[in-house]
């Protein structure tokens, strides 16, 4: 999927990019070209790159919702041919190709009320940093023992 005509030279850096080869940096190195055509090549490179990268995250979306949905389907008729089986009262079914039981599945535990458990039951962790709320406490002035802001810069593509 192509959004832009690349040039030859930034066709080969996005085929090294896409499939993982090195030589990378000697491509990038061996251009010539000004800062501004340079960038204008990058920047067509990114984003022939994000647009792959979108149709793959939208596909693999697509096929987790095909996967759960073919999975709630089988549990479905799984159920089905359980409760068949249950009302015509067998729980052995024998065919050519398929042998079907009905048996008790491992004991689980069904928690009712949680608060009720002695506290021997569960399990301790560690404590977990909340960086938002230290963020938010740092941008509005308040000091907080350990930590410091820190801006960083990034490039922006418009």
């Amino acid at each position: 999927m192509n959004l832009y005509e690349l040039s030859s030279a930034y066709q080969q850096i996005q085929v090294l990019i896409e499939d993982g080869q090195d030589g990378l940096e000697d491509t990038l190195a061996a251009l010539n070209d000004a800062i501004e055509i340079k960038a204008d090549g990058y920047a067509k490179v990114m984003k022939n790159l994000e647009a792959q990268a979108k149709a793959i995250k939208a596909e693999e979306e697509r096929l987790a919702e095909r996967r759960k949905s073919l999975e709630n389907n089988i549990k479905k008729l799984k159920e089905s041919l359980k409760q068949a089986m249950l009302n015509a009262g067998m729980k052995r079914i024998k065919t050519e190709l398929f042998s079907f039981t009905i048996q008790k599945n491992p004991p689980s535990v069904e928690v009712l009320n949680e608060k009720a458990i002695p506290v021997n039951y569960f399990v301790p962790q560690d404590p977990k940093l909340d960086k938002k709320s230290i963020l938010a406490d740092l941008k509005n002035g308040i000091e907080v023992p350990g930590v410091e802001l820190k801006q960083s810069e990034g490039l922006r593509i418009r």
